[in-house]
């Protein structure tokens, strides 16, 4: 393993590195004109609610609810739409899955400096966030599978079709032709490692999947991994995005400490 302890949520950045700071928002003010409903601070559901944080005497006091009808509500500031600066993203993602239509308010030092709603979520720290939680399985994952099959390339080749197997000797080749050859173990992709649990009897009875078909489904993350990745098309556009990306990251920091609650038993 790379190290003892298993994934969690403090991998990656934090809430400051997404914000919208302070100096950047629209505020509403007795002067501002209700009528006015564009500003940036959009829930990334775009569902019913647009929250326009309300400044007092150079104070923010509250925010308020805009409803798809055009009417109105204010709601008081209070310490539940408050978010420390150095919360990891990743614990970000799990407070909006539980409420998506909540955005908060970033407090560094007791001084609130900007402003994070779920759109942010689409923005480079919180998509490298998630990129650095997969690839750190990935790495455990390919870990347990050199340690499970001995880094047997026999035992491998059973596992593997033979255009995937190919393609890995081709790049094996042509490492080796500068000295950087290694095992056919270490050119295995993600994609690789979660058919060979699949397929591997021990290493699913290992992760309790009862079939193959389970083992397919719980570990099907190379979707996630290059959507993370690819940063032309919105990572997060509804609610239901939102939990199936908890749901994802539960998945991978499950997985993660089975293999280490094995390692330390």
């Amino acid at each position: 393993m790379p190290d003892n302890r298993p994934l969690g949520r403090t991998i990656g950045y934090t809430v400051r590195e997404i914000a919208t700071p302070v100096e950047d928002l629209h505020f509403w003010t007795d002067e501002y004109d209700q009528v006015q409903r564009a500003n940036p601070i959009q829930d990334a559901n775009q569902e019913a609610f647009t929250y326009l944080p309300v400044q007092q005497d150079r104070r923010i006091t509250g925010f308020v609810r805009y409803a798809a009808s055009g009417a109105s509500e204010f709601i008081p500031l209070s310490a539940d739409w408050l978010i420390a600066a150095d919360t990891p993203i990743l614990h970000l993602i799990e407070l909006f899955a539980e409420a998506p239509d909540r955005i908060f308010l970033v407090l560094q030092s007791s001084k609130i400096v900007g402003l994070v709603a779920p759109a942010d979520l689409n923005k480079v720290p919180a998509r490298a966030s998630i990129y650095l939680l997969t690839a750190h399985f990935e790495a455990e994952l390919a870990q347990l599978i050199r340690n499970t099959l001995h880094e047997d390339e026999a035992e491998l080749e059973a596992l593997l079709t033979a255009d995937v197997l190919n393609k890995l000797r081709a790049e094996q080749t042509k490492t080796n032709a500068t000295d950087l050859g290694l095992n056919l173990f270490y050119y295995l992709y993600l994609a690789d490692l979660m058919t060979i649990v699949a397929k591997h009897p021990e290493l699913r009875a290992f992760f309790g999947f009862a079939s193959r078909a389970v083992a397919d489904r719980e570990l099907d993350f190379a979707g996630l991994r290059n959507r993370v990745s690819h940063l032309s098309g919105l990572l997060i556009t509804s609610r239901d995005e939102l939990k199936a990306l908890n749901d994802a990251c539960n998945k991978v920091i499950r997985l993660s400490a089975r293999m280490h609650a094995d390692s330390s038993g």
